[in-house]
């Protein structure tokens, strides 16, 4: 038998994404298991109701055909995940689990899987070319706002890649790393001195 979705979520068939959306987090806190009020079975129908009413083709084939997918589809058409290339996950929003609380089951599974992804800051850093030859020490500001000191190793090329742990995104897990590229700036104009300098250095074979 057919389940109603939008009976479901207590939301009529012209409902907007954004109804949809709300109506479910609004049951998903009032249902979830580890709630007194909550219960298993509730909480899946609520998330198979909106794994498929918030996926645009999902909710088309429903709508006229009154199902989604066909056997091995698994859970409400829910037929794994794609990537992290900016495409969605099958039509399921990570952000819709923020807030809840959860003390097992589905939500620590998604923390143990991407969290490590989610805490991993990725930064350039531009430096100067006497810099990176011979080395600097720079200050730098995080995601969060703390002011760190970075020493820029002498002869440093421009695209290395360094790794520093625990400066990135903090999660339940603990605090991500920040990869930081460095990245050299050629001026596009010397003065006359500078060009001197230069000058110099080339004949000494630098």
């Amino acid at each position: 038998m057919n389940k109603d979705y939008y009976k479901i979520l207590g939301v009529n068939k012209n409902a907007s994404a954004d109804e949809i959306k709300r109506a479910y987090r609004k049951l998903a806190h009032q249902h979830h298991p580890d709630k007194n009020s909550g219960s298993d079975e509730k909480f899946k129908e609520i998330n198979e109701a909106y794994q498929i009413l918030s996926d645009t083709n999902k909710r088309a084939q429903y709508d006229q055909f009154g199902s989604v997918g066909g056997p091995g589809q698994g859970f409400g058409g829910f037929s794994g995940f794609e990537g992290f290339g900016g495409r969605q996950t099958s039509g399921f929003d990570f952000n819709d689990f923020s807030g809840f609380g959860f003390g097992g089951g589905i939500g620590d599974i998604f923390e143990d899987l991407f969290s490590g992804v989610f805490s991993q800051v990725q930064s350039d850093v531009e430096i100067s070319l006497i810099s990176a030859l011979l080395g600097d020490n720079i200050q730098l500001k995080t995601s969060q706002g703390e002011e760190i000191d970075f020493k820029i190793p002498p002869g440093t090329q421009d695209g290395t890649t360094f790794r520093l742990r625990g400066k990135g995104r903090p999660t339940q897990r603990g605090r991500g790393d920040l990869i930081l590229t460095v990245r050299i700036h050629l001026p596009r104009h010397l003065t006359r001195e500078q060009k001197e300098l230069l000058e110099e250095l080339k004949r000494t074979g630098l």
